[in-house]
């Protein structure tokens, strides 16, 4: 005869296990890449970093001249001096949303002290704003920002570029991107 406890255990309905969320961004926290000592400047064009690719302008990869979000590693989205982007190419499904997150924060020190992004992806945009009055390189002040689009193709490209005109060596800066198809 069975003992109770696995006749009770054998009998008891399960619920169904949800489908794990697959992350979809290489490299989200901009770790593997060039070697850096403070920042290194990169062109447009360029895919140091793995996984990436930097669009519009310069920007700048940084390592200890300020703390990162995640690990140690983030992006300036401006150079020394430029107004610059980052993006990467996504396998998507068309027609399913996606959930965006990254962690914003600006180059301390910059005029104005709040700094804008532009996160784009299959043909829609939105504006992400961070106030950096008051932070330092020690103390950043890093913010998760959310947002989502629909894939309208089974490839979207997924950029990250500055909305700021002035400043052009202190801008808002990125790190901990991470996208998920939605549940």
């Amino acid at each position: 005869m069975l003992p109770v406890a696995f006749m009770l255990l054998a009998s008891t309905p399960t619920a169904p296990v949800p489908k794990a969320l697959v992350e979809l961004v290489k490299n989200g926290s901009f770790e593997d890449g060039p070697d850096v000592d403070k920042w290194l400047s990169l062109n447009k064009g360029s895919t140091k970093i793995k996984g990436w690719k930097t669009t519009r302008g310069q920007i700048d990869y940084i390592s200890g001249l300020w703390t990162a979000s995640d690990g140690d590693r983030s992006i300036d989205l401006h150079g020394s001096p430029g107004f610059g982007g980052i993006k990467q190419t996504l396998k998507t499904t068309k027609g399913k949303k996606y959930a965006v997150t990254f962690d914003m924060a600006s180059s301390p020190g910059g005029v104005p002290s709040e700094k804008s992004l532009w996160v784009e992806a299959a043909g829609v945009r939105k504006k992400f704003t961070f106030d950096a009055k008051g932070k330092t390189a020690a103390k950043m002040g890093w913010e998760k920002k959310e947002w989502e689009f629909t894939a309208d193709a089974d490839e979207v490209e997924l950029e990250f570029y500055t909305a700021e005109t002035e400043d052009g060596n202190q801008g808002p800066a990125l790190d901990n991107v991470s996208v998920k198809e939605k549940q």
